[in-house]
């Protein structure tokens, strides 16, 4: 088996790697920079190192989520959308129809909205 043959794609796994630690560690310096311009001069906490700057950036993504979604929201939430859409675009009118009625059967927070339209008629 030739060397060629052994990689899928443009990108060998060293130059993955590579430019994951690259583009982490630029992501760390724009956290790092961001904190130690804005927030100590504004809230005046202590300045951080680039470590730091890490830790937040991981803490960050854990609590707000996107680790392995992808740029432009094309995580679950894109796939389902996508998938619903899907689904809405086949149905036939009735079906549109009754799947709008259990939307404002569940439209609890709107609800005096509703109800101020239907007595405006």
């Amino acid at each position: 088996m030739s060397h060629s043959s052994k990689h899928r794609g443009p990108w060998s796994p060293i130059a993955v790697v590579f430019l994951a630690v690259l583009a982490t560690a630029a992501l760390s310096a724009v956290v790092m920079y961001l904190w130690n311009t804005i927030l100590s001069p504004v809230v005046g906490v202590a300045t951080i190192t680039i470590w730091q700057a890490l830790g937040l950036f991981i803490l960050s993504r854990i609590l707000f989520g996107r680790f392995g979604g992808g740029w432009g929201g094309r995580g679950k939430h894109h796939k389902r959308k996508k998938a619903w859409r899907e689904k809405w675009q086949s149905m036939s009118d009735e079906e549109k129809a009754a799947v709008k009625a259990r939307w404002r059967e569940k439209r609890w927070w709107h609800e005096k909205e509703d109800e101020e339209n239907s007595n405006d008629n």
